[in-house]
């Protein structure tokens, strides 16, 4: 671990765990000393005219806790461990561990978001001390403003607060060579590559997270469940849809296709410039697993750490997908290009 990435963990522990977690605590301990003066079923949602829901005084409790320490828990592995899960596929491992701009953003959102919601769940229990019947709770809607304020405010000094790093540059492998064929010869190259572990822990867990609360809103009677509903289902599809992907270079060019179907991806063979095998860090140089637009420009579908098969087109642009073998595609689609 070098030393500028040592700076950046530990800004980073700061940033995105520490201060979130000690701001969710505070509120915790305020909004604990605040319940015996709740009323009972107490006040957990406003619409247009006034208080529409309605659910025990330790629902706050519950929320805080839960939602707001489960992102900032949810965050933290996905910076500062996910790297240390195994890896799917036979590629050399990347020394570990990276940074990135992705992980600096995820702590500085975690600090908004904690700061938020310990606003609003101080903002929330403190119009309705004193009161008999939750529904005579002043509307809360002067303070949305307020909220947002907090959160953006939060992020950008979160943002600030940690070290900006520079993604290590990497040697610059050889354009492949071209896979020695006869005139009358064509060669196919298949594979299928699969998400990496560490991936489908990590998007499992947001999946799960948001399931749990959507459950728990609609379980409330709250309309916004219905919203979180909705994104959960499209959370579902992308993951779903993003699990596994079968790789194919060919006469025809490269293609690459979802084992559900789509998404997918061609290049004609007359408009690859060049192929090569690389090493790649999804975290660090893509900011994840799927498809990724990575720092420098590339695209493609990067699923694990390790080896992936880039393909410059013809009009400049440079595709990445991680596979195993990709030194053999990247020579298919080579000799493919060259006819």
């Amino acid at each position: 671990m070098t030393p500028e990435i040592r700076r950046a963990r530990a800004a980073f522990w700061w940033v995105g765990v520490i201060l979130p977690l000690a701001l969710i605590a505070l509120a915790s301990i305020v909004v604990l000393a605040w319940l015996p003066e709740m009323p009972d079923p107490a006040a957990i949602h406003w619409g247009p005219d006034g208080v529409d829901g309605f659910a025990p005084p330790w629902t706050f409790l519950v929320l805080l806790i839960g939602l707001g320490g489960g992102i900032v828990v949810l965050f933290a592995f996905i910076a500062l461990f996910s790297h240390r899960l195994p890896q799917r596929g036979a590629a050399a491992p990347i020394p570990q561990p990276q940074w990135s701009a992705t992980a600096r953003l995820l702590g500085a959102t975690s600090l908004g978001i904690a700061g938020m919601m310990a606003t609003l769940a101080i903002v929330t229990t403190a119009v309705q001390r004193g009161l008999a019947d939750a529904a005579d709770a002043a509307d809360i809607t002067p303070w949305v403003p307020v909220f947002l304020v907090v959160l953006a405010v939060l992020s950008v000094v979160g943002w600030f607060l940690q070290p900006k790093t520079a993604v290590p540059a990497r040697p610059s492998d050889a354009p492949a060579p071209p896979l020695p064929l006869a005139d009358h010869e064509r060669a196919v190259w298949m594979r299928s590559v699969s998400i990496a572990r560490s991936g489908q822990i990590v998007l499992g867990i947001g999946v799960f997270f948001a399931i749990a609360i959507t459950v728990l809103l609609l379980a409330q009677g709250i309309a916004a469940g219905w919203i979180t509903a909705a994104v959960s289902l499209l959370l579902v599809v992308v993951v779903v849809t993003g699990l596994s992907f079968r790789v194919r270079a060919s006469p025809a060019g490269l293609r690459v296709r979802s084992a559900a179907g789509w998404p997918r991806l061609a290049i004609p063979a007359d408009e690859i410039a060049s192929t090569r095998s690389i090493q790649v860090d999804p975290f660090a140089e893509f900011g994840g697993w799927g498809y990724r637009i990575g720092t420098d420009g590339r695209r493609g579908f990067v699923l694990r750490a390790g080896e992936a098969l880039e393909v410059t087109r013809t009009n400049g642009r440079v595709f990445v997908v991680t596979v195993d073998d990709a030194g053999t595609a990247a020579s298919v689609l080579a000799a493919a290009a060259r006819r």
